[in-house]
C-alpha cells in the first residue's frame, strides 16, 4: 500500500524541523514528509500571524537540506486596493522569481484566484497550491482553481467529509488533491471570512490582537458541544480511508510551538494517536481545549467517521452529534 504524505507546518523554530528529521530517520513511520510551509509577512500576508520573523531565504534552506520541498504560504483574503497595482503586482512578482532563482523555491500556496492566474503565468515553473481559503467546495470551483493554473487543490474542510464531492472533485480535474486534517474550525462558520480578513489586515499592518473570533467561537462550542462533532476534522486513524481520493494530507498549525507540531505530525504519520483528540486540532478548537481544560479520548471515536461521512447534513432532524458530545466531552479532565 502507498505512503501517505503530509503537508508539515513551520513555526520559525528550526528545532521543530530538527526534531522531525530524527524521528523519520529512527522510526519505522510508513508514511512521509512530502512538503514544510511556512509564511513571511514581509513578502505577503497569510491567514495566521506568526510568533516570530522568519527569514525566508534561510528557512527555504533548512527545509532542502532534508531532501523536502518548501512551500511559501501567501493565502491572504485581503490585500487591500493598492495589490492589484501593476507596480505592486510586479515587484510581487519579482520577488518570487528571486526565490526560485537562487533558492529554488518549489511552491506557493495562494487563495485569491487572480494572483494565482498572474503567478502561473508568470512563473509556471512553481508549484501552485490553492488555499483552503478558496472555499473550494464544488466541483465548478475546483475547475475554476485548476484552469487557473493551480496544481494542488486543497478543498474546503467543510466537505472534508463529503466523499461524493470529494470524489467528483477529483475527477473533474488535473490538479492533486490534498486534504487539511485538523484545522478545528465550525462546520459552515458564519464567522469565518471576516475572520480571515481580519487576519489578514493584522498581518499588513504587523500587528497582534487578542483573536476576538476564536474567543468568541470557543465559548459558542462550550454551550452547543455537538459543534465540535461537526466540525470537519478527521482523526489519525481515518486518513488511509481517503486514498481513494488522495494520498496527500495537510496539518494545520503553524503558530503552534514545536512541541505541539511534533506530537500531531507523529499522531498522522502513524495514523494512530493515544490521548486526547483534541490535542492535535488547531484554531478553534485548540482554543476551546485550552480554555475549558476539554478532552474526548479519541480511542473511543473508532466508529466516528464511518457514521460522519453517511451524514446528509441535515441537523434539524439528527442528534447524532449532540449524544457524541453528552457521551464523550469531558471537561476539567485531571489524567491528561
Amino acid at each position: 500500500m502507498s505512503s501517505l504524505k503530509f503537508s508539515i507546518p513551520y513555526n520559525g523554530n528550526s528545532e521543530t524541523i530538527d526534531e522531525l528529521m530524527q524521528y523519520l530517520e529512527t522510526g519505522d513511520c510508513k508514511n512521509k514528509i512530502d512538503e514544510i510551509y511556512f509564511s513571511d509577512p514581509a513578502i505577503y500576508g497569510s491567514g495566521r500571524i506568526p510568533k516570530k520573523g522568519i527569514n525566508t531565504v534561510d528557512t527555504i534552506k533548512l527545509i532542502h537540506e532534508n531532501d523536502i520541498r518548501a512551500n511559501l504560504v501567501m493565502n491572504s483574503t485581503c490585500d487591500g486596493a493598492k495589490a492589484y497595482d501593476l507596480k505592486t503586482i510586479e515587484r510581487l512578482i519579482k520577488s518570487i522569481a528571486k526565490l526560485y532563482r537562487t533558492c529554488d523555491l518549489d511552491a506557493l500556496t495562494i487563495a485569491n484566484p487572480l494572483l494565482i492566474q498572474t503567478v502561473k503565468s508568470r512563473l509556471p515553473q512553481i508549484r501552485i497550491t490553492a488555499s483552503v481559503l478558496g472555499e473550494i467546495d464544488s466541483v465548478q470551483r475546483a475547475m475554476f482553481y485548476d484552469k487557473l493554473g493551480a496544481d494542488v487543490i486543497v478543498p474546503d474542510r467543510d466537505i472534508n467529509r463529503d466523499i461524493g464531492v470529494l470524489k467528483e472533485i477529483k475527477e473533474a480535474v488535473d490538479a492533486d488533491i490534498r486534504i487539511m486534517v485538523n484545522e478545528g474550525c465550525m462546520y459552515r462558520c458564519p464567522y469565518r471570512i471576516f475572520h480571515f480578513n481580519y487576519m489578514a489586515h493584522l498581518n499588513k499592518e504587523s500587528q497582534r490582537s487578542a483573536d476576538h473570533f476564536f474567543n468568541n467561537c470557543s465559548l459558542i462550542d462550550k454551550m452547543d458541544p455537538s459543534q465540535i462533532f461537526k466540525s470537519n476534522w478527521i482523526r489519525p486513524e481515518d486518513t488511509g480511508k481517503y486514498r481513494g481520493i488522495t494520498s496527500s494530507f495537510k496539518i494545520s498549525g503553524r503558530t503552534r510551538d514545536k512541541e505541539w507540531i511534533i506530537n500531531a505530525a507523529k499522531a498522522y504519520l502513524e495514523e494512530s494517536y493515544d490521548g486526547n483528540v483534541l490535542e492535535l486540532m488547531d484554531s478553534n478548537l485548540h482554543a476551546f481545549k485550552k480554555r475549558f481544560n476539554a478532552y474526548i479520548d479519541n480511542a473511543q471515536l473508532m466508529d466516528f467517521h464511518a457514521k460522519v461521512i453517511l451524514c446528509d447534513k441535515n441537523c434539524n432532524k439528527c442528534s447524532y452529534c449532540e449524544s457524541m458530545a453528552a457521551k464523550y466531552l469531558k471537561f476539567d479532565y485531571q489524567s491528561h
